[in-house]
């Protein structure tokens, strides 16, 4: 097998398509762009890769729109052969919103790790991120 250099053209391409991707999710959709306060909501994304359910990724943080963070991790991990298990969205007092998802990811521990293009679908759905842990619970 021979390696094959890559043009800074096919480099572009390559940019652009995940650029396109996460171009249809955009904040204004789901937040009122002249609003001059913002509050956060906090969220909470366990995933797994669908057969050992004692291993989890945990990300945990805050975002502005959990509707549009909701959508973007959903997409994310359609595209890689995912399934959302769990979508909880609290709403207490109009002020305090929470998103809680598990998901199930397929190659989550494997090379390259899924888990890197899940944070990416997080920061890129408007999610910043306060703690990201591995969870194993032993029997």
């Amino acid at each position: 097998m021979v390696p094959r250099r890559l043009s800074s053209s096919d480099k572009k391409q390559g940019k652009l398509k995940s650029s396109q991707r996460f171009q249809r999710f955009q904040e204004s959709d789901y937040m009122d762009p002249n609003q001059g306060l913002c509050l956060g909501a906090l969220f909470d994304i366990a995933a797994t890769n669908g057969l050992d359910m004692g291993r989890r990724l945990c990300i945990i943080g805050f975002c502005r729109s959990i509707e549009m963070l909701s959508d973007v991790v959903e997409d994310t991990v359609l595209e890689h052969g995912g399934e959302v298990v769990a979508a909880e969205k609290a709403i207490k007092g109009g002020l305090h919103e929470k998103l809680s998802m598990t998901v199930a990811v397929p190659y989550l521990w494997g090379v390259p790790p899924a888990s890197d293009t899940l944070h990416l679908a997080v920061r890129s759905g408007g999610g910043i991120v306060e703690k990201v842990y591995w969870q194993w619970d032993f029997l």
